[in-house]
């Protein structure tokens, strides 16, 4: 696909980097805490499946002496190694199929933050991610789940005015704050996109994910699935 194409699709996140970015800030905090809890003391090398803005793959680099961190997009990309470069973390436009043990080496530590959702032959991905752990390191992977598999445009407006509302009630966040998150999550560009997701529902999930990484541990969170794993 030309860049000028995933431009104007709706799944591509090419033209989003700002809002993600920004959305995230706003929203990913309780991901970042389940993160900061698994992640071991230190260690040598980590990769970030589709790592976005580079959000989590600055995390990994405060605790890996090295971390791949690649992504389709080059804008995303472009936005990480801007606002998140560091001299152990390597930005690389791939997709993360192409990252496997013969090419990359195997790494300590494997993530992947709401993306594998996107990917055909979920099961088979799942077995490669399995392979890129090294013997006795760990893998964490993260996605959203829905009983629906696919949610329209009116209801993630509907939870956006339902956590506008939640946020002013109780004082959750500031009044600025609070309206900045209701208008990235009701951005046109930002809708597009989820409204073309398709999600596993929750014990779809774990059935999935489950049958690749035996005694995973999981974690519900808000829509959200998360899964730790310790290699054999």
């Amino acid at each position: 696909m030309s860049a000028s194409a995933r431009r104007h699709d709706p799944r591509s996140f090419d033209h989003l980097p700002v809002v993600f970015n920004r959305f995230a800030e706003l929203v990913g905090g309780p991901l970042n805490d389940y993160l900061a809890k698994r992640l071991p003391p230190s260690g040598e090398r980590a990769v970030d499946l589709g790592c976005g803005t580079g959000q989590h793959a600055w995390q990994l680099s405060r605790v890996f002496g090295e971390v791949l961190a690649v992504d389709l997009s080059r804008p995303m990309l472009l936005y990480a190694q801007h606002h998140r470069s560091a001299a152990n973390i390597h930005y690389q436009q791939r997709d993360l199929l192409d990252i496997t043990p013969d090419r990359d080496g195997v790494f300590d530590f494997v993530l992947s933050t709401h993306t594998l959702h996107h990917l055909p032959d979920l099961s088979s991905v799942l077995q490669q991610i399995r392979s890129l752990a090294r013997p006795g390191g760990e893998v964490v992977l993260i996605d959203n789940v829905d009983p629906r598999h696919q949610a329209p445009r009116r209801w993630f407006r509907a939870e956006a005015r339902r956590a506008l509302r939640a946020d002013l009630l109780h004082h959750r966040r500031p009044i600025r704050e609070a309206i900045e998150l209701y208008r990235l999550s009701t951005h046109p560009g930002w809708l597009d996109h989820l409204a073309t997701d398709v999600f596993l529902g929750s014990d779809e999930f774990e059935a999935v994910y489950g049958a690749a990484f035996p005694g995973a541990e999981f974690t519900p969170m808000y829509r959200t699935r998360a899964m730790h794993w310790h290699g054999e």
